[in-house]
This record gives structure tokens, C-alpha cells and sequence, in this order.
């Protein structure tokens, strides 16, 4: 049995380790691990895990990763639409990830952007700076569920 439960400070080096391991960085995941998802079975083992990053009204979508042996496209999906819930429930309007595969995304209402619409504020972002931008999609989504 799988369940998904916010994430708490003394999950980051547990957290850090796992987003590492899946050859993601983990730079700036203290910063916000209030805004983490972690997705564990009933035995607490870590399946998966997703973050979120604020910029005021906008956050960005981060290490989404998922344990092989839990992997799919369901589970990828269910902890998106945790990180989304969790996005507008902090009064976040639109959220932004990066990605190398698109596809599922769009399921989820996501759309690609150049580059050059990423909002400033965004920018700042360590995650977002350590990638080439000629390498990977921005994606983006508003949240209008009120």
C-alpha cells in the first residue's frame, strides 16, 4: 500500500539522497521542503517524491522522482496532481516544470513555452539555472480550480 504525506524538515537528507540517486539535483531542496510530497509504503520506504518551489504567485515543479520498482505513469501522474493540489492550495496561479519528455505532461493541462516567457522571478531559481535551456522543455500550467 502506497501513500503520499507531506514532507517534514528531517526528511531533507532522506529526500536530497533519493532526487541524487535518480541523477536529479538536489541543490536548494532545504529551502523548500515544506512544499515536498513524499509518496512511501506502508513499510515507510520513499516510492517517490515531488517539490515544489515558490516565486510568489507562480512555483516551479521540482524533482519529480519515482523508485523504479514503483514506477508509472499512474503513480507520476497521482504525485503531480499532488504537487498541483498542494500549489493552489498556497495560492499559487500558475506552476512551471522542467522536463526532457513532454507527453505526460500535457494530460495534466501543461503547455510548452519558449524560454523567454519563464517569469523573471523564475529565473532565479539554482534548479532552473544548473540546466542548459537548449536541452530541456519549460512546461507550464495555470491553476484555476476556484
Amino acid at each position: 500500500m502506497l501513500s503520499f504525506r507531506p514532507a517534514e524538515t528531517n526528511d531533507t537528507p532522506s529526500i536530497k539522497k533519493f532526487v541524487a540517486q535518480a541523477g536529479l539535483s538536489n541543490e536548494g531542496i532545504e529551502e523548500c521542503i515544506q512544499m515536498f510530497i513524499i509518496l512511501e509504503t506502508d513499510k515507510k520506504k520513499m516510492a517517490g517524491t515531488v517539490g515544489l518551489e515558490r516565486f510568489g504567485e507562480s512555483g516551479l515543479i521540482r524533482s519529480l522522482v519515482l523508485d523504479k520498482e514503483y514506477s508509472s505513469e499512474e503513480l507520476l501522474l497521482r504525485l503531480l496532481t499532488a504537487i498541483i493540489r498542494l500549489a493552489d492550495q498556497q495560492g499559487i496561479k500558475t506552476v512551471y516544470l522542467l522536463t526532457k519528455v513532454t507527453s505526460i505532461f500535457y494530460t495534466l493541462g501543461f503547455m510548452e513555452i519558449p524560454y523567454d516567457k519563464i517569469p523573471e522571478s523564475l529565473l532565479k531559481s539554482a534548479h532552473l539555472q544548473q540546466y542548459d535551456k537548449d536541452q530541456i522543455a519549460i512546461m507550464k500550467r495555470s491553476l484555476d480550480f476556484n
